[in-house]
């Protein structure tokens, strides 16, 4: 027999700061790597969450999107609703605090350790056994406790009279995993926007370019690169180059990497780190142009054009 889940008020509001909170960030900044991590939170999280409860035989099934619970029926020595004693003394040792319900591994006062799958306060049910104590939240609450005694009738101390109070449970909450995971996203949001790690590094041989960024590394062949035309470039005159549109990039106040578009609308790799003086390394055929944001700029150039040109006019020696 199925019986339905629904989300408290509390559950759902703390699921949408959560979940706007993490996009806004994601958005904001635009980091693969902070993104990956915020969906990576809101997958796992809603699918611990509990779906609904079903009773198979002498079975109680948790259905979740990350795999159905299964939870023996045998033994149980109580069910009913909850109280607020119950509650009493709440912490969570491990599990969700209002991201999609209250779930994990719970210890109270009364009860001492238990399993929470619940997703609405105000319907849960608590079981007892001599294995574990176990909280669901089934819509129905009478309908299940009556299955709970039809599946179990070996259930003793059951208890179909005893009401949850929403004010003492608001009044007994412990902090939730949603605010703890709003404050992860916002710290990361702040490193992000601190991140400030200066010009990459770069190694050069005869051939390749390799630009060392811990975002978007790239290796550039010399035969893919107009040697003659690569120069310094003044962002602050040469404005056709200044990038205007990250396209799929790193970009804060103090770094920027990956593709952006500039302003004479080219699609560009930049490797920038606040200077204005750039080099420009185009491409010899259909590629996107590189800028690069060198130390010594002046420097850099004279290393490109001595490997590469000494390698160039090997090659050619080479061929004649």
């Amino acid at each position: 027999m199925p019986f339905a889940a629904s989300y408290d008020r509390t559950t759902k509001i703390v699921s949408a700061v959560v979940c706007l909170g993490l996009l806004a960030i994601v958005f904001a900044v635009r980091n693969p790597v902070l993104a990956i991590l915020a969906l990576l939170i809101l997958a796992v999280s809603f699918a611990w969450s509990p779906r609904g409860y079903r009773i198979e035989g002498r079975m109680l099934l948790v259905d979740r999107l990350a795999g159905t619970v299964r939870i023996a029926l045998d033994g149980i020595r109580e069910a009913r609703r909850t109280t607020p004693e119950d509650l009493r003394g709440c912490i969570r040792l491990w599990g969700s605090g209002g991201l999609f319900g209250y779930y994990g591994l719970f210890s109270t006062s009364k009860l001492g350790k238990s399993t929470w799958y619940v997703t609405n306060r105000s319907k849960s049910v608590v079981l007892i056994s001599d294995r574990k104590t176990v909280l669901i939240s089934p819509d129905d609450q009478e309908g299940f406790l009556a299955s709970i005694q039809a599946a179990a009738p070996v259930v003793q101390g059951m208890s179909l009279s005893s009401a949850t109070s929403e004010r003492s449970w608001r009044s007994k909450l412990f902090t939730p995993l949603g605010a703890a995971l709003v404050l992860a996203a916002i710290g990361l949001g702040v490193a992000a926007n601190l991140y400030s790690p200066g010009p990459p590094s770069y190694t050069l041989t005869a051939s390749t370019l390799t630009i060392h960024d811990r975002f978007y590394p790239v290796t550039l062949q010399a035969r893919d690169v107009d040697l003659g035309g690569i120069r310094i470039v003044d962002l602050n005159q040469n404005t056709g180059w200044r990038p205007v549109t990250r396209t799929n990039g790193f970009a804060n106040s103090h770094y920027q990497s990956g593709w952006f578009r500039s302003a004479s609308g080219e699609k560009v790799r930049l490797y920038h780190a606040g200077s204005p003086i750039v080099v420009l390394l185009p491409p010899s055929g259909a590629g996107p142009a590189v800028l690069y944001q060198a130390e010594d700029p002046v420097d850099f150039v004279h290393q490109l054009r001595t490997a590469w040109g000494a390698s160039a006019a090997g090659q050619a020696k080479a061929g004649q």
